[in-house]
Parts: structure tokens; sequence; C-alpha cells
């Protein structure tokens, strides 16, 4: 007789909430494994999803909606999967750090998770509470900046979509949450099943955690410097330092380099690396070599390139250029 194919355990899904927690940083993960559910070929549901907060009961998010939620200290923390901690507000979140309940029971579950991380602004919490201590880490890219000086114990990647640390992920913001747990759905349950929840939440594509949340669209978000970062993206194949920058606008480079970082969460030169790779991930895209991408985004070879890409991707341009063909 044909053994049966055993099924995969049951995994219990933690999001964690507070007063004024984003709507999306909840729902959006919550319809991915939702969804997952009834495209897996296992006859039961594979995930369980709790909505958590300190408190319990309902939960006012930023844009006016209640969600309803379980009391942490009513979930048993060692029976969690996954533990997602969601952003929100600046004062709802800080009252989420202080809450001793709450960031007790977090560890309590973050010990035992098979995997744990945060989206957005949920990364301060994790990394307050000594959760991200010597991790690589990211959070939405406005706020990068902060979460550097204020824990320099973690690499912050201000430009990634999500970042995985083992079973520690974080994601950048807002819909990078999605990003993040369909990535997790693919290695739970394969790139098939990946791929049919991504078409199913209608995403044109499905972004690799080394992919950038910047875009043009971010770029003229920069208030003060939204020309300039036009201007830069026309002479990205020029040398520019922070000097040729600062007269650009007509302030001195000590006071451009200070406003710049507080405007975009960025160094100037940080922020230029980025959009050259931003240009150089296009042209590799689209089909261009190395060395063509190299020099279309202004880097001074294609070795400079590829060092760039193992420190901010952490793969090879070609592993890059592969993986946009699937």
């Amino acid at each position: 007789m044909p053994q049966a194919t055993a099924l995969p355990p049951r995994r219990r899904i933690a999001l964690v909430a507070f007063p004024g927690v984003q709507l999306l940083d909840v729902a959006g993960p919550a319809d991915v494994f939702e969804m997952a559910n009834s495209f897996h070929p296992h006859p039961h549901p594979l995930y369980e999803l709790l909505s958590v907060s300190a408190r319990g009961g309902n939960t006012a998010t930023t844009s006016g909606i209640d969600i309803a939620t379980v009391a942490a200290d009513e979930v048993v923390a060692d029976s969690l999967d996954t533990l997602i901690l969601a952003g929100g507000n600046r004062q709802g979140l800080n009252e989420a750090i202080q809450d001793r309940t709450l960031s007790a029971w977090v560890r309590r579950a973050a010990a035992t998770a098979r995997r744990f991380g945060s989206v957005c602004s949920g990364a301060f919490a994790l990394a307050e509470w000594g959760l991200l201590d010597g991790l690589r880490a990211t959070t939405h890219w406005a706020a990068a900046a902060q979460l550097q000086r204020r824990y320099p114990d973690i690499e912050v990647q201000a430009d990634a979509i999500y970042v995985r640390n083992g079973r520690v992920w974080t994601a950048g913001g807002v819909t990078s949450g999605i990003d993040m747990c369909l990535a997790m759905v693919e290695e739970d349950l394969g790139r098939a099943v990946a791929a049919r929840v991504a078409k199913q939440l209608i995403l044109p594509v499905r972004r690799l955690g080394n992919q950038s949340q910047f875009s043009s669209l971010l770029e003229s978000q920069a208030g003060r410097y939204a020309q300039l970062i036009d201007w830069l993206r026309r002479h990205l194949r020029e040398p520019l330092p922070v000097e040729r920058l600062a007269e650009q606008v007509g302030e001195s480079p000590r006071s451009f380099y200070r406003h710049f970082q507080a405007e975009t969460g960025q160094s100037p030169a940080a922020f230029v690396e980025a959009l050259r790779l931003q240009v150089a991930r296009e042209q590799l895209e689209a089909g261009a070599s190395v060395k063509a991408a190299a020099r279309a985004a202004g880097f001074t070879s294609d070795e400079q390139l590829s060092r760039v890409f193992a420190r901010r991707c952490h793969m090879t341009p070609l592993q890059y250029r592969v993986t946009q063909r699937g």
C-alpha cells in the first residue's frame, strides 16, 4: 500500500497590533496567509491567524477602522510559529514599546517561534526590546536614519523591501509587509502557491527582499530636494561629491549634508549609490551585461557594481539578473 503523505503542522501566526496601528501592516500579511490557506493542496488550513494586542478587544487603527484583537496574556507564547509586529503612529508605538506586559510576551514568543519580525516602524519595538542587536534590518525608508542613530548595533538597510536574518524578518513599510509574507509562504508551501496568492492580490510582480524601496515616486517626495534628485538622475555618470550637490542647491556642504539626511533619511553619498543601484537593476532587468549596467548607472567599473550588490543585496549582479527572469 502506498504510504500516506504526512500533513504539514498547523502554524499559528500572531499579528501584533496596538492603538494607532497601521491597518495595512496587519491586513496585508493576514490576507497573504489566509489566501495561502485556500491555495495549498492539503485538506485543512495550514495557518491559524490571530490579531494580538496588549489588552485585547477592539483596537483602533490610523484609518479609524477598529480590528478585533486577543489579549497577549490569553495566547500561550510558545504556541506560535510566526510573530509579526505591525507599525503605526508614534504615540501608539511608543506606548506599546513601554508596555511591560506586551514586551515580556513578545520576548517569550520570539524566543521559541520558528520566525518573528516586523513591518515598518514595528522594527523600533523589536530594536528597543533587544531583538535586533547585531542583525541586519530595515524599516520605512523615511525612518531608517533614525533607527540607525538610535540603535547603532543594528545594520539598517534603508532601501530594502524586506530583510531576513535566519528566523528574523523585517519589512520596509506598508505594502512591503505583503512582500515579506509572500516570501514566508514561498518558504513554507513553495513558489507556485506564493505566485497564486500574488496573482490573487493583483500584484504585477512578486518583489524580492533585495529590491529597493526607492522609486521615481519616492524620489519625487524628497521635499526640498526633489529638483536636485531629478538633476542627479541626469548626471549619474559624472562624479557627484557632496560639494557639487551642495553647490547645486546653494548650500554649504555641511548644512546640505545635515538637511539632506534629515529630509531623505540617507546621507548624500548613500542616496546617490542607491540611485545608481536602481538604474543598474533596471538595466540588468532589461538584459544588459554587468559592464553595460555599471556604465549606465555611473559606477566606475563592473567590479564596483559587484561590491555594491554584495553589500546591499547579498548577491551578484548576474544572480540578480537570473532572479528577474523567473
